[in-house]
């Protein structure tokens, strides 16, 4: 029988022990894992039951305080009693369940039976209470409290007493059970040993019967063989594996033999291919004498063949000196730490030198040799970079030349930059002196202008007398004139203020609607002297658009009052508003089909001072300065103004500004975001602000009574004169919000009646409107109202006009 089988058949005895114990010992842990999952269900349905019993006890005890404190309602009478039932049931169900699974627990049982007997008492004097409930009363509930207080604490404690014996029925179980565990656990790990340990000595003495003794014979031949001796042939005796042990050692001897022979061939064609290489080779050993040295490395050190360098010590013949002729330590020659210490090296730049005492730079690099794990020298292979170096030094000119040219370039940019900062800094006082000159003729033009505006109004308002047609005639162009003049001094500040980044925006939430219609309506007049088609469509889905309602107005009026300057007669105008939600932009559209823009002269349109048509002889009169300042304030919004036109067919400009999507109501607003401004702060009072808010266009009542009721305000609402007037009477608010233009009877109208009432004198009225012509807000002050409101208005600028006037009452 072969070793193998031997050993095979002697493993597979030991597995097959190893195996049927390891088996054994499963089932055993397997049947005690069973029985102890057995008794861990039942001991956690024992919990389980306990806890649901003490759950549906303190539902029937809830149940039984909603019927007490909710029962006044017969309806949540009869249902929290129901509930109650219901729980009470619940509760001896699960008792009764943990009754019978608490068998083998006297005490437990014990207290759950007491337990029910309490729940019944309990059940019985809870009902005979509610005879004494009595819903009509105030507080029916202390009336039954006090007949049943306390009377749960006995089945409560009980309850609990049950769960906690529960609990400790399953600690003690489990603590059975793991130790039941631990001792099979131990019994079969002792098992096992013994059967290992049976195992691993059979083993020992299979293995040095059948492997120890041939391996200790193997052993000896191979010492022999190792140490070069193949003197002594080996003997093959014997039969099975020993014998062919024996036999292959034999052929190893052999072998070797002949690798030996082999061995000095390669030597020969290795020394042939060191001889042969264009490469610098040589050997050294431990003390820097050379070894050996191929052909190429001679010939580079200017020796005649190899022979002259051997036995050399080849730092003080070839690198004894640096390339100026300075002394090269030994110590710090880097090769020597690869004969030295077995530390690879390497060498860039260094010199080699000849016997005539000339060198040449060279790139080495040094290898340990170690033989048999010992270092016994180093060979260094090394090649002639001196026409590399003469490259190296000729780009390293180069280098220089570049650098000095840069650092000319330097000096020549810092000149520049001082020059431009010398111009940047003529430029700031330029434009500061502009700004001074600007703010001083303003005040200069204002003050004669005031007087010509204040003079032309009152001689055409006929304060000083009589006035013939000719006369009233020059009177109002005197005053159209001064106005035109005025309005160019407010755009020319306007601009200055943009292009210096000194112009501030009042942000606000501002209603869309009344923004359009305001715009609109500034240059209906116009717009009906040419008889042009004026229309408006708005995205219903845009309500409140973010921004300064004056400026955003002020953008609107200029692009429409370019629209129809430039559009012949009989054409059409429009103001479109589109929402676009994924970019969240709202896009304010003018067109018209006016005479068109030439797409070479659109990036002069939003120059200052800029007129497309130049010549003296121009159709269109205008300053440039429109669409210059509807460009900066939507650029101070975060916005922009796009244009697409052609020549003969219109024009049509977008002002795209920022938009919420999610903020378009006034409940939706989050006004800590938006900085207040000239909002006082709440009224000081104990009273909310009441306020009538009358209008007739049913979406601004919505959204400002929204947004007014957000603020503390007690609103409401009015969308006729006819209503206002009743519900003043009735309500007495502390101010009305008044529309001007309303069907049936108008703002002005009605706040005429509601001064006719003494009692309705000192309620402020203020004039919420979008008229804004000269004379608008004198005909609304005349008609006894308190103040005059322009739309479109923001909602927090709405509030603080409002919070002003009411605490001016209050306060008076």
């Amino acid at each position: 029988m072969q070793t193998r089988t031997k050993l095979a058949a002697g493993l597979v005895t030991i597995l097959v022990v190893n195996l049927a114990v390891s088996l054994y010992g499963i089932y055993q842990l397997k049947a005690t894992a069973d029985r102890e999952a057995g008794v861990r269900e039942h001991s956690s349905l024992v919990v389980t039951t306990a806890l649901t019993a003490q759950v549906h006890f303190k539902k029937q005890v809830q149940e039984w305080k909603n019927v007490l404190l909710r029962g006044q309602d017969k309806a949540l009478f009869d249902r929290y009693l129901v509930r109650f039932e219901q729980e009470e049931t619940l509760t001896r169900e699960s008792i009764q369940r943990l009754i019978g699974q608490l068998a083998d627990e006297p005490r437990a049982i014990a207290i759950a039976r007491r337990f029910l007997d309490a729940h019944e008492r309990l059940g019985r004097e809870y009902r005979q209470a509610l005879v004494f409930y009595r819903a009509g009363d105030a507080s029916p509930q202390l009336v039954v409290d006090q007949r049943v207080r306390g009377i749960d604490r006995e089945p409560t404690d009980l309850i609990d007493e049950v769960v906690r014996t529960a609990l400790a029925h399953k600690d003690r179980v489990l603590a059975q059970l793991d130790a039941s565990a631990r001792g099979v656990e131990a019994w079969i790990l002792g098992l096992m040993i013994g059967a290992m340990s049976g195992a691993v000595f059979l083993l020992i003495w299979l293995v040095d019967r059948n492997i120890g003794q041939p391996i200790a014979t193997a052993t000896a031949i191979a010492r022999r063989v190792s140490a070069g001796d193949f003197s002594v042939p080996i003997k093959v005796e014997g039969f099975g594996e020993q014998a062919e042990m024996l036999s292959a050692l034999k052929a190893m001897q052999e072998n070797l033999a002949s690798s030996q022979a082999s061995l000095r061939e390669s030597e020969a064609r290795s020394r042939m291919l060191l001889e042969s290489t264009g490469e610098g080779i040589y050997g050294v050993d431990t003390d820097g004498i050379c070894i050996f040295c191929n052909p190429a490395a001679a010939r580079m050190l200017g020796h005649q063949s190899p022979a002259a360098l051997i036995g050399c010590d080849m730092h003080q013949v070839v690198h004894h000196s640096h390339a100026d002729g300075t002394t090269y330590p030994l110590e710090s020659c880097q090769a020597l730490a690869t004969y030295k210490h077995g530390v690879p090296a390497f060498g860039d730049g260094e010199v080699f030198w000849r016997p005539d005492g000339s060198c040449f730079s060279v790139e080495y690099h040094s290898n340990p040799i170690h033989r048999g794990g010992k270092l016994v020298g180093a060979v260094v292979t090394f090649s002639d970079i001196s026409a590399r170096k003469e490259a190296e030094l000729a780009l390293r000119g180069a280098h220089a030349a570049l650098a000095e040219e840069r650092s000319q370039l330097a000096d020549r940019v810092k000149r520049r930059t001082q020059e431009l900062d010398r111009a940047n800094a003529e430029l700031a006082r330029s434009a500061q002196a502009k700004d001074e000159f600007l703010a001083a003729m303003s005040h200069e033009l204002r003050t004669p202008l005031t007087s010509i505006l204040g003079l032309s109004e009152t001689l055409g308002d006929r304060l000083l007398g009589p006035l013939n047609g000719q006369q009233e005639k020059a009177i109002r162009m005197v005053h159209e004139n001064g106005a035109h003049l005025l309005e160019l001094i407010n755009d020319i500040l306007d601009m200055s203020r943009v292009a210096s980044g000194q112009m501030n925006l009042r942000m606000d939430q501002v209603p869309v609607d009344q923004l359009c219609d305001a715009s609109l309506r500034l240059i209906g007049l116009s717009a009906k002297r040419k008889e042009l088609k004026v229309t408006m469509s708005v995205d219903p889905a845009v309500r409140l658009v973010q921004g300064d309602s004056r400026r955003l107005k002020q953008m609107l009026v200029n692009l429409l009052g370019n629209a129809v300057k430039f559009t012949p007669q009989g054409g059409s105008v429009g103001l479109d508003v589109v929402a676009d939600a994924a970019l969240r932009e709202v896009r304010f559209c003018i067109w018209d089909t006016g005479v068109g823009i030439p797409a070479e002269q659109y990036e002069r349109l939003f120059q200052p001072f800029v007129q497309l048509d130049s010549r003296p002889s121009r159709q269109y009169d205008g300053t440039g300065l429109g669409l210059a300042l509807a460009s900066g304030m939507a650029e101070l919004h975060q916005g922009r103004i796009e244009v697409r036109s052609q020549v003969g067919e219109g024009s049509r400009f977008e002002i795209v500004l920022p938009w919420d999507p999610e903020a378009q109501s006034a409940d939706r607003l989050d006004w800590h975001v938006v900085p207040s401004a000239d909002v006082e702060g709440p009224v000081e009072t104990g009273s909310p602000p009441r306020v009538l808010l009358v209008d007739d266009n049913d979406s601004n009542l919505e959204m400002i009574s929204t947004y007014l009721r957000i603020k503390g305000c007690e609103v409401r609402t009015a969308n006729s004169g006819l209503k206002a007037i009743a519900m003043v009477g009735e309500a007495r608010p502390d101010i009305v919000l008044m529309d001007v233009q309303m069907p049936e009877m108008d703002g002005l109208e009605t706040t005429r009646r509601l001064r006719e009432d003494p009692a309705l004198r000192l309620i402020p009225i203020i004039a919420v409107t979008a008229l804004a012509m000269p004379g608008d807000r004198e005909q609304c002050l005349e008609a006894g109202m308190d103040d005059y409101l322009s739309k479109p208005l923001g909602l927090k600028e709405l509030h603080g006009a409002l919070i002003n006037w009411i605490s001016r009452t209050r306060a008076a």
